[in-house]
């Protein structure tokens, strides 16, 4: 059944009537394009068939799952409420929603309570909801599950499903929200979006270093501002009002990151690019950014490898000495030295004459790739990082394997 709603209070209603006739199914629901909020996904940006997913069981929500960076939200909503949980590996194929399998999984070993994953589950709701009152016209389509049976849905954990009452609550929060950030200015900021510095090198004379490295860890392209505000622990509010002036002044620029890699997309990464063996290679990653070096240890270790992390390469060459890593990523920019001259003077020593280098840049010119060759790097991978890339050169330069079926780590930001 289709059906056009003007805005989220209509659609409150609609899920409202879902309730009432405990229905069981989904409600897939996309943009109008015509009637995108300023803050919308890009200009330009093709409508997909379905942006968001809200699945109900007998009349209650069971989980919201919205396209767009969909890991992203998940993750954040394990940061904020069970930052050690670790997620094993889960057999394959694996039904929809994955997020609610891993949770229930989590529960069944007892590494998860209850209040926990049913926070998960709210947290990440009530940030879809917000992301839908952004638009003034949304098309839904409600596909009834005529085959889940009552076996199905017995097995389904009642504690975790979200009333109707609370869904209302959730969607007139995300309303307010909304109305308060166009109210505040803000309607031309998503949040889904990465606040990147501009000007490095300006920016470097005017504040000391420890200031600089801390405000380049943070604005790199690589969180969202929905990622700032849980790490900093702000409302997501009050951080953008911060970034609204910063964006005004030319300091800070908007780009679109892309999502990162679930819990699933790992395991099948690390199952078609390694092949299984015992041996858990060291990787050193040589980074002035504590981000980078803790995107490579969220992509490598579940893969199996041990990762040496090094900010900063002057003091850490008796490290790399006594640790003497399988493969070193290697950064270019860094603040007392260039990585070019990093990768020459290892080159210079017997104990790194072989090891396989990779500089990381996020340059990547035909100049810039030709001083990594000079100065003796093995290869060259582009910043940030991309977990399939990372997995690629290592294939590419290692011959030994890590072994299958490790525990798979709850996908962190970026």
């Amino acid at each position: 059944m289709f059906f056009d709603v003007k805005g989220c209070a209509q659609l409150a209603k609609k899920l409202a009537k879902i309730s009432q006739q405990r229905g069981t199914g989904k409600v897939l629901l996309a943009a109008n394009e015509s009637h995108q909020a300023k803050s919308a996904p890009e200009q330009g940006e093709p409508i997909e068939a379905k942006q968001w997913e809200l699945l109900f069981v007998e009349g209650q929500l069971l989980y919201a799952i919205g396209y767009r960076h969909r890991v992203r939200r998940w993750s954040r909503a394990l940061q904020q409420h069970c930052p050690h949980f670790v997620i094993e590996p889960i057999p394959l194929p694996v039904n929809e929603p994955w997020e609610y399998q891993v949770l229930n999984q989590g529960l069944l070993q007892e590494n998860l309570s209850t209040n926990q994953a049913k926070s998960v589950i709210r947290t990440t709701a009530q940030e879809i909801f917000f992301d839908l009152a952004r638009y003034s016209s949304l098309q839904a389509l409600w596909q009834p599950s005529l085959d889940m049976d009552a076996r199905e849905i017995q097995q389904i954990n009642p504690h975790w499903l979200v009333g109707s009452d609370e869904v209302q609550q959730m969607i007139y929060r995300g309303i307010q929200l909304w109305e308060k950030w166009q109210e505040m200015g803000l309607d031309y900021i998503c949040p889904d979006r990465s606040p990147t510095l501009i000007n490095h090198q300006n920016l470097k004379k005017q504040i000391s270093s420890e200031s600089f490295l801390s405000l380049n860890s943070l604005f790199n392209g690589c969180n969202t501002i929905w990622d700032l505000a849980v790490k900093r622990k702000q409302s997501v509010l009050g951080l953008t009002r911060t970034l609204d002036y910063f964006i005004k002044a030319g300091k800070i620029s908007l780009t679109t990151p892309a999502d990162i890699p679930s819990p699933l997309e790992q395991l099948l990464l690390v199952r078609a690019a390694i092949k299984p063996s015992r041996k858990k290679p060291l990787i050193a990653c040589i980074d002035d950014s504590p981000m980078i070096a803790e995107k490579l240890e969220q992509i490598l270790q579940p893969a199996g490898f041990r990762v040496l992390k090094i900010n900063n390469p002057m003091q850490g060459v008796a490290k790399l000495a006594e640790e003497k890593p399988d493969l070193i990523f290697l950064d270019v920019v860094m603040p007392q030295t260039s990585g070019y001259n990093v990768c020459s003077f290892l080159r210079q020593s017997s104990l790194f004459r072989d090891t396989p280098i990779i500089i990381l840049t996020s340059q990547n010119g035909l100049m810039d790739r030709t001083k990594a060759k000079l100065n003796g790097a093995s290869d060259f991978l582009c910043k940030p990082p991309e977990a399939h890339q990372v997995l690629e050169i290592v294939k590419k330069y290692l011959q030994e394997s890590p072994p299958e079926n490790l525990p798979v780590s709850s996908p962190a930001m970026a």
